[in-house]
């Protein structure tokens, strides 16, 4: 668990023997959490409710849009000093939503949910760097871990940039995520930076829905004298069924397994052993589970009997720093598809919350 009080002062003493004249000086901050069991949630007004879980993480979603917006971004500051002082490790996915007229996208139309920054261009790298560097040293003494886009590997609906060559994809988002990476690094040393892929680790969906462990050796070749991390989805196959032991028969034990979630999510860390997907430090690379949710349409005892498994799952691998339960409120716009993926029950209409389900007191009870 962090000292806020020392490190910052040890940052302020830092910082104070340094040259007057660097334009930029770092934090180096990273707040240790006490356990691997986090929620994501953006509901400033329940933080009380996270610390009541037990939960030591959080992670919330950014969208590049919201730097246009001061009232936006104050809120979001508002957001990050709650958890800040309730010493959650958070953990922020930035996204690059849609913004007509903005270099920062790859395309000039809506065609996609999100899109990858720009580096095509040299105004789109610039706009990239500008958002880069905007936010490092914004949050650079509150967030701990950052993961770059969403689900890279489906480009259709995550991370849009409109080429379907897997080698070019590769080198456009690994070109975007150096520019974060070293944004944030300048500002924090010990910050952690992420890749997010889904489950799909040798199955792909069409030309521009790669497989994730075809994208991550490309992605390898060209951020390997990196610190990346891996942010992986390990949601059951079926994401309406929260039996992923059970109903998940593409998750198998093998290296070449079609999917990796927490049924056999071996699969994914005995890959990241092999020597050539070492950290520069010789390292396993580290891992976070940034977004897997079980849901309550087939019953609330079904939910909560996922989660312990699930969270047992998580604990019985070395190499997992975080379970980032998807979420705290359900999100209509996902019930209606049949993913209430929530631990409270919403109002149908808004992620306000409602009732708590049974799943809420199992989590609590889980450690």
């Amino acid at each position: 668990m962090k000292n806020n009080i020392l490190k910052k002062a040890a940052a302020l003493a830092l910082s104070s023997i340094m040259t007057a004249s660097m334009s930029i000086q770092a934090l180096a901050f990273y707040n240790t959490p006490e356990s691997i069991k986090g929620i994501h949630s953006s509901h400033v007004t329940m933080v009380h409710d996270m610390v009541d879980l037990g939960c030591k993480q959080v992670i919330f979603q950014f969208n590049a849009s919201f730097l246009k917006d001061e009232f936006q971004m104050q809120s979001i500051d508002a957001l990050v000093d709650e958890y800040d002082a309730a010493d959650l490790t958070v953990t922020i996915g930035v996204m690059n939503d849609f913004q007509p007229n903005d270099e920062l996208l790859p395309v000039d139309m809506a065609v996609s949910n999100l899109y990858q920054f720009n580096t095509l261009t040299e105004m789109g790298i610039h706009r990239t760097e500008e958002v880069a560097n905007a936010l490092a040293n914004r949050y650079k003494d509150k967030i701990s871990n950052w993961v770059i886009g969403n689900e890279i590997n489906n480009q259709v609906q995550w991370n849009y940039l409109g080429v379907s060559d897997i080698n070019k994809y590769a080198k456009a988002y690994a070109d975007g995520f150096r520019i974060f990476y070293n944004a944030i690094k300048t500002y924090n040393p010990d910050a952690r930076v992420f890749i997010p892929f889904d489950y799909n680790w040798t199955m792909s969906g069409g030309d521009m829905y790669y497989a994730s462990r075809d994208l991550l050796s490309y992605l390898n070749m060209y951020l390997a004298d990196t610190d990346y991390g891996i942010a992986w989805h390990p949601y059951p196959q079926d994401l309406t069924n929260p039996d992923f032991m059970n109903t998940s028969p593409l998750a198998t034990d093998d290296a070449d397994s079609k999917i990796v979630n927490l049924k056999n999510l071996h699969v994914l860390t005995d890959y990241m052993q092999n020597q050539e997907m070492l950290s520069p430090e010789g390292k396993v690379r580290h891992l976070i589970l940034s977004e897997q949710g079980f849901s309550s349409i087939r019953g609330e005892e079904a939910q909560s009997w996922a989660i312990m498994q699930a969270w047992e799952k998580a604990k019985e691998n070395p190499y997992v720093e975080a379970f980032l339960l998807s979420r705290l409120v359900d999100a209509p716009v996902e019930a209606v598809q049949g993913y209430a993926f929530g631990l409270w029950n919403s109002n149908g209409a808004s992620e306000t919350p409602t009732t708590k389900k049974q799943a809420w007191y199992y989590y609590q009870a889980l450690n």
